[in-house]
């Protein structure tokens, strides 16, 4: 899991640095910035922020998700066709 903060919502109040064991977070240009060479994932920050600034992303493959995306999209059909099914019968 990456950490990155969603600028638009941070207020730069500091709570994620006083967080931080790792001193991973610093506060730049008035938002908070994540040196991810220092941070360890502990996630502390995604808990004490109180504007939900900071989110959690899983980088996946271009594979991975294509993956998900067919899953998904097989799924839909599959609810699809039971509803027109049921459509019919009606």
């Amino acid at each position: 899991m990456i950490l990155r903060i969603r600028r638009n919502l941070c207020l730069g109040c500091g709570l994620c640095v006083e967080s931080c064991s790792r001193r991973a977070i610093s506060i730049v240009s008035g938002k908070a910035y994540i040196n991810l060479k220092r941070c360890n994932q502990c996630r502390a920050c995604l808990d004490i922020c109180p504007q939900e600034a900071i989110t959690g992303a899983v980088p996946v493959s271009g594979r991975e998700l294509q993956g998900t995306v067919t899953g998904l999209r097989d799924k839909a059909e599959g609810i699809i066709a039971r509803i027109e099914r049921l459509v019919e019968r009606g």
